[in-house]
């Protein structure tokens, strides 16, 4: 699976948008199955991820993306759902009830299965009730929006809610975390995980 953060270079302030693609095959591999999109985490507010998308439908000849994952409701992650779902049809999944445009409104433990991965959904409250981290087991991913994953001190107030579901999130392995604002994380991420919980656990819990 390719990772492509679509708003890497974006000017104007907004999350980033993970397109995840099938990889194609080596030429001496089985002949690419065309029918097969991508799935975005996240749209994004910049409306320039259209043309790259176009351009990405251009190269490979196909439809650049057929499942969109939202993390969350804010705007900055979801503001350019309405013109992807005007471009191209696609299915939307979304924790949040009173967001336009969701096809499945979920409660957290589904699987979104995409080109042979499994994406698991995990209802994460906590930067808002509506959080979501989204975990690729074949690729020992996640994409964990803006829920706080890096806790360096003991000093924050948290909800027992948050803390349990850190405890799911601990339990997986993890290679590479992509969150919702800042670089990608490639190194280290269950040691991170795993003092993170040790942190909250010593912090206040209410």
């Amino acid at each position: 699976m390719e990772v492509r953060n679509l708003t890497a270079k974006s000017e104007v302030y907004t999350s980033n948008a993970y397109l995840c693609s099938p990889s194609l095959p080596d030429s001496d591999s089985e002949s690419y199955d065309g029918k097969n999109c991508g799935i975005l985490i996240d749209t994004g507010c910049d409306p320039l991820i259209l043309p790259a998308l176009k351009q990405i439908e251009y190269e490979m000849g196909r439809q650049p993306v057929c499942q969109v994952i939202l993390t969350h409701s804010h705007y900055d992650h979801t503001k350019i759902l309405r013109d992807i779902r005007g471009t191209w049809q696609v299915t939307t999944y979304a924790y949040s009830a009173y967001l336009n445009g969701i096809d499945h409104v979920i409660k957290g433990g589904e699987t979104v299965q995409v080109n042979g991965n499994n994406f698991n959904l995990i209802h994460v409250p906590g930067h808002s009730t509506d959080s979501i981290c989204i975990y690729c087991q074949e690729e020992q991913v996640l994409f964990s929006g803006d829920s706080p994953l890096m806790i360096w001190g003991t000093e924050g107030t948290y909800e027992l809610s948050f803390v349990k579901a850190f405890e799911k999130l601990v339990q997986l392995p993890v290679r590479t975390i992509y969150p919702g604002h800042g670089d990608v994380i490639a190194k280290d991420c269950n040691r991170i995980l795993d003092q993170s919980l040790r942190n909250l656990r010593k912090s206040r819990v209410l």
